[in-house]
């Protein structure tokens, strides 16, 4: 059932929360008091993805993620946490439900139908399902961490649980910020939409997505830029440059001018291969971010902030339109400056975390050395969580046991070493590689009603009725706008 607002059921449910907002059903017909939206999806092309926080009865709080899938990754979201299932630091499963309306499936076809618009022809059309996940625990967002320490952990059982989840056979392939929370002080996966899974004794795969832009790691980024269109006569200053001297060159001009090329561009993602050693990058970005953005605990932002903090970021968020080819070189140009030029990341982290400068250098010349021209050295979760158990020591924490990083689950067999190759009496079961197969789908059914709509442009509910066709459009017009 999808969710509903607080004026249409006054009265009707006396064991929902102090300060509900609106209440939603599970397919057992249990009652959720939904407390408030933690983050939706904005913007015309989004997908209209809305999650709450939501306490059942006994007042236990999950995170309700209320989302629209096509109808082949309809099983996906729920295939990957299922086999993710046991991995400390990743959010667990509770359940999941398709959401019906009047007897059907919630779905954009019957909406478009109620509209008459005819979207059998139409190519680019691709009809949606309404489906509810229960998650738990309920986090913040990452930003949110409570110190230091909290912070380091976090990202060093992130690494941990990342080697886990590759062990079976799924590849995350888009991280960012968004996809972590922290939650009574533990940090948590909590986003797979894009993950796949991989062929049985492979650890990469080709993903149709390249990942969260500011986090791309360098490689697919060249992978992108061999995939560019080269245009003939574009330019852009500074491109001659000496990446050595990163402090000289004019950052704005270069990002004004390299991203503006990105808009436009469709890639041939599919050619594209990920590897493990790419999210670990992305990691480091993400990582980088924290450090240099935040200057306290509890999302405070440091004085120190600028444009030129988290230079990657700023060039993808100037996207517009220029030559792809030269942009995508700029930027590649870029990332790789700051990583020669140490100093670079010291200078930008903040003085909040001023102790984590050393830790920054280090990992910013494992990113390097990934990415050299030539003699690279493949970055590793042994050698990352090396790094992080070295500087942890050095601060005088001792860094968590592998597989148990900040945990409140049962530590799993994947968890005892990082370090050495799991033998073969010990190896975890793995699922088969391909398309994920399909699990038991729970449904439930959905009446709506002509109050208003809840905070979201989700489903709502409303008693069955024999109104004319006209009048359940007006009343969906209504419901959706609102």
């Amino acid at each position: 059932m999808g969710p509903v607002r607080l004026t249409e059921m006054l009265g009707t449910h006396p064991n929902l929360a102090h300060k509900v907002k609106g209440w939603v059903k599970d397919n057992h017909n249990k009652t959720y008091s939904i407390m408030e939206v933690l983050w939706k999806s904005r913007g015309l092309f989004c997908c209209g993805t809305v999650c709450y926080r939501i306490i059942d009865e006994a007042g236990n709080q999950y995170a309700l993620k209320d989302c629209w899938v096509t109808e082949e990754k309809g099983m996906h979201k729920t295939t990957i946490l299922e086999m993710v299932k046991g991995i400390p630091n990743v959010v667990k499963l509770i359940d999941h439900w398709d959401v019906y309306y009047e007897g059907e499936p919630d779905c954009t076809a019957c909406i478009c139908s109620q509209y008459d618009m005819d979207h059998q022809d139409d190519l680019m059309f691709r009809d949606r399902f309404h489906c509810c996940i229960l998650l738990s625990p309920c986090g913040e967002p990452l930003s949110k961490f409570s110190s230091r320490r909290e912070l380091l952990t976090a990202f060093h059982a992130f690494v941990v649980a990342h080697h886990m989840m590759i062990e079976k056979q799924v590849l995350h392939g888009d991280l960012s910020p968004n996809n972590f929370v922290v939650h009574d002080g533990i940090g948590y996966f909590i986003d797979f939409d894009h993950a796949l899974i991989l062929a049985e004794g492979m650890t990469s795969t080709y993903l149709h997505g390249t990942g969260t832009m500011p986090y791309i790691s360098i490689r697919i980024l060249q992978a992108m830029l061999d995939l560019a269109p080269l245009e003939v006569g574009a330019s852009i200053s500074d491109q001659d440059a000496d990446p050595n001297n990163v402090d000289n060159l004019n950052v704005d001009n270069i990002i004004d001018q390299a991203a503006n090329a990105l808009q436009d561009v469709e890639f041939d993602t599919n050619l594209i291969e990920h590897w493990p050693s790419d999210d670990l990058e992305s990691l480091f970005y993400i990582f980088f971010e924290f450090i240099a953005k935040y200057g306290g605990p509890h999302g405070q932002l440091a004085p120190t902030l600028s444009r030129q903090s988290l230079l990657w970021a700023s060039t993808y968020e100037a996207l517009g339109n220029a030559d792809t080819h030269l942009a995508l070189s700029m930027i590649c140009f870029v990332k790789m400056g700051v990583l020669m030029q140490g100093i670079f990341l010291v200078t930008k982290t903040s003085e909040y975390f001023a102790e984590f400068r050393p830790l920054m250098q280090k990992w910013g010349t494992m990113v390097y050395n990934a990415n050299m021209p030539q003699n690279q050295v493949e970055m590793t979760h042994a050698g990352v969580l090396n790094l992080l158990n070295v500087f942890m020591r050095s601060i005088g924490e001792e860094p968590p046991p592998s597989g148990q990083s900040q945990s409140l689950h049962p530590c799993t067999a994947a968890s005892q070493s990082l370090h050495s190759c799991t033998p073969a009496s010990h190896a975890l079961h793995t699922h088969p590689a391909g398309p994920s197969k399909h699990l038991p789908r729970c449904s439930t059914h959905l009446s709506r009603s002509s109050a208003n709509p809840l905070i979201s442009s989700t489903a709502l509910s409303e008693p069955s009725s024999s109104h004319s066709p006209q009048q359940q459009k007006n009343k969906r017009t209504t419901q959706r706008m609102q």
